[in-house]
């Protein structure tokens, strides 16, 4: 734990300083909104993202207008767990847990896993699709339980080769960079 504690320091600390911030992001969310996970999917989970995480926003809302069924993360305690609610816009959401926007409502609770795809946040990525998040384990406990197809958004620069994992750390099947789609 501790040696994922200073990784987490060290790379928090790298992603405050990424250079080109909202052009990556762009590029990032174009080759979702662009790849055959998103295109081939009716259901899609994001996260609303922090300053300095992927903003995901403009996804968000392309995924909205185009028809796709669109659910957010509220924590539902302090103990790791949430529950994803569907939102018809970005202006349904409230800041929440950890300040992180959250939908306001407990209307139409995600439930059915088929043709979904959930987006993960994450700090960093390794080339096995493990991530490095900030160790409260909301998404492993989440992820153990989701049995469609799951993707990290990750910057280029902050794919490390390896993340210290446990047997509670679950990898995504894909992740998306400003430069490719893969699958690990």
């Amino acid at each position: 734990m501790q040696i994922k504690a200073q990784l987490r320091r060290e790379l928090l600390s790298k992603r405050k300083n990424i250079a080109d911030k909202k052009e990556k992001d762009l590029k990032i969310c174009n080759n979702l909104l662009n790849s055959l996970l998103y295109i081939n999917c009716d259901k899609i989970l994001f996260f609303a993202a922090l300053d300095d995480e992927i903003n995901t926003d403009y996804a968000i809302e392309a995924a909205i207008s185009r028809g796709k069924t669109v659910y957010l993360p509220k924590c539902t305690d302090n103990c790791g767990n949430m529950d994803f609610y569907k939102i018809n816009s970005l202006d349904e959401l409230i800041t929440g847990s950890f300040n992180v926007r959250e939908p306001k409502g407990n209307s139409d609770k995600f439930n059915d896993c088929s043709n979904a795809l959930c987006v993960v946040p994450a700090i960093s990525y390794d080339l096995k699709g493990f991530r490095l998040g900030y160790g409260k384990g909301y998404y492993d406990r989440f992820l153990e339980k989701f049995s469609s197809v799951s993707v990290g958004l990750c910057y280029n620069e902050m794919i490390i080769d390896k993340i210290p994992a446990d047997r509670l750390d679950l990898p995504v099947n894909y992740i998306i960079t400003e430069d490719s789609v893969f699958s690990v």
